[in-house]
């Protein structure tokens, strides 16, 4: 059983992309209330977050980022990537003339915990095959979900971790700007 499901949901996405968040929340509704999910957290964001806490300007955004960068650890130590639904890029914000790395967030993450650890980060891609929130409310919904590595740790909110880590770091994409670029929920 999942303790609990924590879905970031992507704020001020085209139309369409709503009505998919809004079927997810109420499809994790349900497997909470069929006892496979313990606890469901809803949080809004925004459609890039900065790459470091260094870069953020909030507490909310440092948690994120953390959070992020938790996930991307998870990822790492699963052989998947969390590209392209999650991708970096360079901002070059001219009104305040800052100039930082961000990543690009989905419309909806599905981040899961078990006992304490993050069990699962979705969407995500295992080798060739790329998973959707979707795919993986399927099999929590049939009881027979993908087993993966848990993170038993997840660093706390003051902690200095970088998403953009050395190496690890996914092309930019031009089109990424655009939401219809983002990673479908359902597969297309």
């Amino acid at each position: 059983m999942v303790d609990r499901a924590v879905l970031y949901l992507r704020s001020l996405l085209p139309d369409g992309y709503s009505q998919q968040q809004a079927a997810t929340l109420d499809r994790v509704a349900e497997l909470v209330d069929r006892g496979v999910v313990g606890d469901r957290q809803v949080r809004v964001c925004g459609c890039q977050v900065p790459a470091s806490p260094a870069a953020t300007r909030t507490s909310a955004g440092e948690r994120i980022v953390t959070r992020l960068a938790a996930c991307r650890e998870w990822a790492s130590v699963n052989d998947c990537s969390l590209a392209p639904a999650m991708e970096f890029r360079n901002v070059d914000d001219s009104l305040s003339g800052a100039h930082y790395r961000a990543v690009r967030l989905p419309a909806i993450l599905l981040v899961e915990y078990r006992d304490g650890a993050l069990w699962c980060v979705t969407p995500h891609r295992d080798g060739d095959t790329p998973r959707t929130v979707e795919d993986r409310l399927d099999e929590l919904a049939t009881g027979e979900p993908t087993a993966f590595e848990p993170l038993s740790r997840e660093p706390p909110a003051t902690l200095p971790v970088a998403i953009d880590q050395t190496g690890q770091d996914e092309p930019d994409d031009e089109s990424a700007d655009d939401p219809e670029n983002s990673v479908p929920i359902t597969p297309q």
